[in-house]
């Protein structure tokens, strides 16, 4: 969902579904909705009860009927902020490819600023914010503005009182190279649990991806979604020509950003 669509005003069920090794008899809550929607609230927080049965941890994608009241004795743990595709341009109201959703580019910095208003001001406070990408509109690279947009989008976060992980979305790569992400105030390993890695799984410099724990038992794992692209890469780079012949190999189509014809999973 984009930031430059309107959005359901409420978590869709899979969602819910795999909250559900968190909510169990414990039971965890969400205090708002899932954040995609430039109208919609832009803020989702997961207040996470105390720590599952072990055996129940398997369930996380089961097709289950989402789970019932959280109970009354639910002892709260701790919260995380989570909001997704700004997709920030200074340009005035468009529309999606498709021409049916409109898009609101400038004004999703509104919806940024109500976000961390909201974390700002909770009475207990997340552990942490995660920015799922495409923090800015792959727009920006058409009309030379992608580093002053990224500056000002950055510069709003800077009054969030916790911490912000960022991933990577199609549009920070639509703006800029890998190695200009892995350089910039995007790149947000350094939040990393400083653990001891084996010398044949430590990885690249220019590989994102690394793991965090904000509150004892619960591990999050950030993954880097563009490793294999096209996109950001050098196109003189074997790098580039492996992932071109892997997405020749599996997409038909002369446009090969279209996905006309594909399935998704």
């Amino acid at each position: 969902m984009d930031l430059g669509d309107r959005a359901s005003s409420s978590p869709p069920p899979d969602f819910r579904r795999r909250l559900h090794f968190l909510r169990k008899s414990q039971g965890a809550a969400l205090s708002a909705p899932l954040v995609g929607g430039e109208v919609a609230e832009p803020v989702a927080r997961e207040d996470l009860a105390a720590d599952p049965p072990r055996e129940s941890r398997v369930e996380v994608m089961d097709d289950k009927p989402g789970p019932g009241p959280v109970s009354e004795t639910s002892e709260f743990l701790f919260s995380f902020g989570v909001i997704a595709d700004i997709q920030y341009a200074d340009l005035e109201d468009g529309y999606n490819f498709q021409g049916n959703r409109r898009r609101y580019y400038r004004h999703s910095l509104l919806h940024l600023q109500g976000a961390i208003e909201h974390w700002n001001t909770e009475g207990s406070p997340p552990r942490c914010v995660l920015q799922l990408g495409d923090i800015i509109d792959g727009y920006n690279a058409q009309y030379k503005a992608s580093e002053k947009s990224l500056e000002l989008v950055m510069n709003t976060f800077q009054m969030l009182k916790v911490p912000v992980h960022h991933t990577w979305g199609n549009h920070e790569f639509y703006n800029f190279s890998r190695n200009y992400l892995t350089n910039s105030k995007l790149n947000t390993k350094f939040l990393e649990d400083q653990i001891v890695h084996h010398p044949e799984t430590v990885p690249s410099e220019n590989y994102y991806a690394y793991h965090f724990v904000p509150f004892p038992q619960f591990r999050f794992i950030l993954l880097d979604a563009y490793d294999l692209s096209v996109l950001g890469v050098d196109q003189s780079s074997a790098k580039y020509q492996q992932c071109l012949k892997i997405l020749k190999g599996h997409n038909p189509n002369s446009e090969l950003n279209s996905p006309q014809g594909e399935l998704f999973l």
